[in-house]
């Protein structure tokens, strides 16, 4: 009995101190739980404040971005109003280049000095090429407003780049084009600008630099140009002139020669004329007055070939034109000594054209030279190249020529209507290959 009381004693005890370990250990893991639960409270408090703090700080950078956006949007309208009126200023630079003359172009001896000095005093106005500029907004770093000033140096350097890139590739027929790229770049580069900082502006006598060196290199190259096609025409005169001499010295030497043979053959006829009868001699007559006559024209021809060989005013007037490389109405009024005029024409209507010339009218002048020059005042008004006099193309009438000659008493043989035989046929073969590819089409179908 006492053996299952203590055995049912220590049951009890055992059980009970199950219990309390199970109710420590219960305690623990509450309290466990207690402080997780109270870390993970904080931490989510912390967070949260710390969103909402970034969360205002988001907030209030997007209102400045805003900001900036609406001011750069504005900026930008007030830069494509100024980009709007490029074109009426920039016709106006173009415009203004375009008023001197070739006269005033080869009388200048000085663009090569001009160009330096121009060069140097753009160097020295680009360091402070773009005015009135001061950083600002820097807080919002949109555009990166820290570094107007530098920009502005930019834009400086940028304008100075861009007047040598029009001037290294400007021509002498191209001046008006790259005078109009020139006003577009400024007018465009100072719109930008103004877009970063709205009080910038590009300095006014960096703007008057960049024109003059832009104007200064179109002339020059005008003036080489003009320069060259002086040469070129010299050395055509000089050529055409050797033509006209050796020309001229032939003929009087076949003339010279014709000469001799008529005189030799008159002075035979008259020999045998002597040693013959009074009825003979009748016969003998009209062979030597025939004989006389040819001589006369013989000494004739030979006075006027020498006469071309000193170099004389004596030549022809040409009137020509060429329907398929000019259109109607277009003549060509021009002068040659050449004792055949057509030898000019035909060198005329070589492979610089597609088609050959039409002559109107050919008229031989003791003073070729002046009559040319007297047309050419008449139909002035009528130059179809109103800058270089030296093109000798006119749009006028026959019609009107033949009057003009008839004003100045010159009896000229017209041809009014042009053959263009060339340009007529190339015409109908185009039509005939058109009409053909027509047809192919339609069998094709």
């Amino acid at each position: 009995m006492n053996t299952d009381y203590i055995l049912i004693a220590i049951l009890v005890v055992t059980i009970v101190a199950v219990i309390w370990i199970y109710l420590a250990t219960t305690r623990k893991a509450e309290q466990r739980a207690s402080d997780i639960i109270e870390n993970a409270e904080s931490t989510a408090t912390r967070i949260a404040e710390e969103s909402k703090i970034a969360l205002y700080a988001a907030e209030a950078r997007i209102e400045r971005l805003k900001e900036a956006d609406r001011e750069l949007r504005a900026r930008l309208k007030e830069s494509r109003a100024l980009i709007d009126d490029i074109t009426d200023r920039s016709c106006q630079h173009a415009a203004d280049i375009e008023l001197l003359t070739e006269d005033d172009l080869l009388s200048s001896k000085s663009y090569v000095d001009d160009r330096k000095d121009v060069k140097a005093n753009l160097k020295k106005v680009a360091i402070n090429a773009i005015t009135n500029v001061r950083g600002h907004n820097s807080d919002v770093n949109v555009g990166k407003f820290v570094a107007i000033s530098a920009k502005a140096d930019m834009a400086g350097a940028l304008l100075l780049s861009v007047v040598e890139m029009l001037c290294s590739k400007v021509t002498p027929t191209t001046g008006h084009v790259a005078a109009e790229k020139l006003a577009e770049t400024i007018i465009a580069t100072e719109a930008l600008v103004k877009g970063i900082d709205s009080r910038a502006e590009i300095d006014s006598e960096m703007k008057s630099l960049l024109m003059k060196r832009l104007e200064i290199e179109i002339n020059y190259k005008k003036a080489k140009q003009a320069a060259k096609e002086e040469q070129r025409e010299l050395r055509e005169r000089q050529r055409e002139e050797k033509k006209v001499r050796e020309e001229a010295l032939k003929a009087q030497k076949q003339a010279e020669k014709e000469e001799r043979i008529k005189a030799e053959a008159i002075a035979r006829l008259e020999v045998e004329m002597a040693e013959k009868s009074e009825q003979e001699r009748l016969v003998y007559q009209a062979k030597l007055d025939a004989l006389k006559s040819e001589l006369a024209l013989a000494h004739e021809k030979m006075e006027r070939a020498k006469s071309r060989a000193q170099e004389t005013k004596q030549g022809h007037v040409y009137v020509i034109s060429n329907i398929g490389s000019f259109g109607k109405d277009v003549l060509k009024i021009g002068m040659t000594r050449r004792l055949d005029p057509m030898d000019r024409v035909r060198e005329l209507g070589d492979a610089s054209v597609p088609f050959t010339f039409d002559v109107h009218a050919l008229i031989e002048s003791d003073d070729a030279p002046q009559l040319e020059a007297t047309l050419h005042k008449i139909f002035d008004d009528m130059r179809i190249n109103r800058i270089n006099r030296r093109k000798e193309f006119f749009k006028v009438s026959i019609d009107d020529i033949e009057k003009e000659l008839g004003k100045l008493h010159l009896d000229a043989l017209i041809s009014r209507v042009p053959s263009a035989d060339e340009y007529y046929q190339s015409l109908k073969i185009g039509k005939s290959d058109i009409q053909n590819l027509a047809e192919e089409v339609e069998l094709e179908v």
